[in-house]
């Protein structure tokens, strides 16, 4: 095969997107004795490929038995936590808010009892501001 025809055909090889045949092909080039000498260096690696297939495994391979039994039960039981945990959660939740409601209404109530308390003085006030009004003309009256 020519040097060009093999380069390319390693290129298609080594991004992973040559055919079976293809690859057949590269290993009867590599294995016999009439590769190019700037193709040398991959005999290494297809002998090494030729070698890896023909390795076999003698001995006994024992893989773990792993018997999982199914139980229904098991997904109630975790509907069942779920669900708890959301009306615990829920709860709290309704908890602090009752909470924050009555502090907000106490709040509410005493600022109303502070109000109710201003209006009253600035009421006395008033009345006394309208005493010093008629001083002023009984003053003015007996005093000209």
């Amino acid at each position: 095969m020519e040097y060009s025809k093999i380069s390319d055909l390693l290129d298609v090889y080594f991004n992973g997107e040559t055919t079976l045949e293809q690859e057949k092909s590269l290993r009867i080039y590599f294995n016999s004795n009439q590769v190019d000498p700037r193709l040398k260096p991959y005999v290494v690696l297809f002998d090494a490929y030729n070698k890896a297939g023909q390795e076999v495994h003698e001995g006994s391979l024992i893989l773990a038995n792993k018997n999982r039994v199914f139980h229904p039960w098991t997904t109630s039981a975790a509907a069942l936590v779920i669900s708890g945990v959301a009306v615990a959660a829920f709860m709290n939740f309704a908890t602090i808010k009752a909470e924050q409601e009555k502090e907000a209404l106490t709040a509410f109530k005493e600022s109303k009892e502070l109000m109710y308390l201003m209006v009253n003085e600035l009421n006395k006030g008033t009345k006394t501001l309208s005493l010093v009004d008629q001083f002023q003309m009984h003053k003015n009256k007996y005093l000209k």
